[in-house]
């Protein structure tokens, strides 16, 4: 069978957290998820064609052509709630052309049930799908009875079904994403070096922050062989030319990351990485072997700057421990990028205050402010909802049609918070020059000007 994966644009999206400005010049990154159903369903042998309308700025109609010419039997779009309305447009396309419509993606674990009330939408996948939608294309060509799938939802009756969630145990058992079927030569970063590229060491987190939705998957930490992530990398650096691999685990553990640094040290892979961590996980000496095996910048979701608000987020870190990793990460040469939350349900001017005051303490070469959101099933959603902030149904209404203002803020003018977070991280002359320290070539000096840009255009949005 033909089949199509398409990521779409980020229609309605009214309450992303990450500032407008900021988010249109942060750059696009490989969809890693339906990369890895493509690889799945190749070795199932079907033939498999994705559209990256992001990446490669398709208008709808340029979107609808490429379905057209492909004739594909099932269109596949990947979904997260916020971006929903923009994944439903996808599938009034495909559908409108004639294709067989599945949505998965994290939205799908959430609200299944709500997805396939659409009539445009004829299948779900939930969980971790790499093996649930070969099985669905075996349904549709009639080889399967579709009761005998789990890991979907599909609609029977007038009822709507929901099977169990799909976890992958195995995951040296998965193909490397179908990286041959994306636009590899149009994704960037404005934090990383170009040519770049995501990757997964892992699934999973055990840990349970007040503001992350968690799936089911998500509460089984997996990880892969250090053999075979480095496998991945060299086929990213050979057949592509990455200079630098952003992953995108939600963290590493300690003989995780230590097995991975010697298997590419015994290789001598030069190539640039950079992951998401926790401080509570590395040490002075984990630092200095990452280092030595290419680990350019550690991404550490710090949050809060108040102890009080630390414990109430539930990031279980102290704020000793975050000054003393980031000196740590100093000392080993190794770049720091910290996360902040601004606006958080109870907070006030002197907790924000705060968290800007450290940002501006433990000085990462990136930092990034984003507003409080309280994204569906999440501890941050339950409390706004028992304090008023936000309705029990607004997510749902969200994405079955209805025109919701944005989420009433925490703390008022929260977003102003966020320009001013920014403004006095980056406006710093130190940080400036700092900033201009770094600028060694034509694309550093674009990156650079572009944020720069984006800080100025804050003010805008208020």
């Amino acid at each position: 069978m033909n089949i199509q994966l398409i990521r779409y644009y980020d229609i309605g999206n009214i309450n992303t957290r990450l500032a407008k400005s900021l988010n249109e010049r942060q750059g696009v990154l490989p969809p890693l998820g339906i990369a890895y159903l493509a690889s799945s369903l190749e070795k199932a042998g079907h033939k498999v064609n994705i559209i990256d309308a992001p990446a490669e700025l398709l208008t709808n109609e340029q979107v609808r052509s490429r379905i057209r010419d492909f004739h594909p039997n099932i269109v596949g779009v990947t979904s997260m709630t916020p971006s929903f309305l923009g994944t439903l447009e996808a599938a009034r396309i495909a559908k409108e052309e004639g294709a067989i419509t599945v949505v998965g993606g994290v939205h799908m674990d959430i609200f299944a049930e709500e997805t396939l009330s659409y009539d445009c939408i004829d299948y779900g996948l939930v969980g971790e799908a790499e093996e649930s939608f070969v099985k669905l294309c075996e349904f549709v060509s009639g080889t399967k009875k579709i009761e005998d799938i789990e890991g979907i939802a599909y609609k029977h009756n007038d009822r709507i079904i929901v099977k169990e969630h799909q976890i992958i145990d195995n995951l040296d058992s998965l193909r490397f994403p179908a990286y041959h079927l994306l636009p590899m030569d149009k994704y960037n970063s404005i934090i990383g070096l170009r040519p770049v590229s995501t990757m997964i060491s892992s699934r999973g987190c055990p840990y349970r922050c007040s503001f992350c939705y968690k799936s089911p998957s998500d509460k089984k930490h997996r990880t892969r062989s250090a053999k075979n992530i480095v496998d991945e990398m060299e086929l990213l650096v050979n057949n592509y030319k990455v200079k630098e691999i952003m992953f995108y685990d939600d963290l590493m553990f300690p003989e995780h990351v230590e097995n991975l640094c010697r298997e590419i040290s015994k290789r001598k892979l030069k190539v640039f990485w950079e992951t998401p961590q926790r401080v509570d996980l590395v040490n002075k000496d984990l630092l200095g072997i990452m280092k030595q095996a290419g680990c350019r910048m550690l991404r550490f979701v710090v949050e809060q700057g108040d102890p009080e608000m630390m414990r109430f987020v539930e990031k279980k870190i102290t704020i000793d421990k975050v000054n003393q990793v980031f000196g740590w990460a100093r000392s080993s040469g190794i770049d720091s990028f910290a996360y902040f939350i601004i606006g958080c349900i109870h907070e006030n001017e002197k907790t924000i205050k705060a968290s800007i005051k450290l940002a501006k303490k433990l000085n990462p070469r990136f930092v990034m402010f984003t507003k409080a959101t309280p994204l569906p099933n999440t501890p941050l959603f339950e409390i706004a909802v028992k304090e008023g902030f936000i309705t029990l149904d607004y997510w749902r209404n969200f994405f079955l049609g209805a025109k919701n203002d944005p989420i009433k803020p925490f703390v008022k003018d929260s977003q102003k918070w966020v320009s001013k977070a920014y403004r006095e991280f980056y406006l710093r002359p130190s940080k400036i020059i700092e900033q201009l320290m770094h600028i060694n070539n034509v694309d550093s000096f674009k990156k650079g000007l572009d944020g720069f840009l984006g800080i100025l255009a804050l003010d805008r949005e208020n």
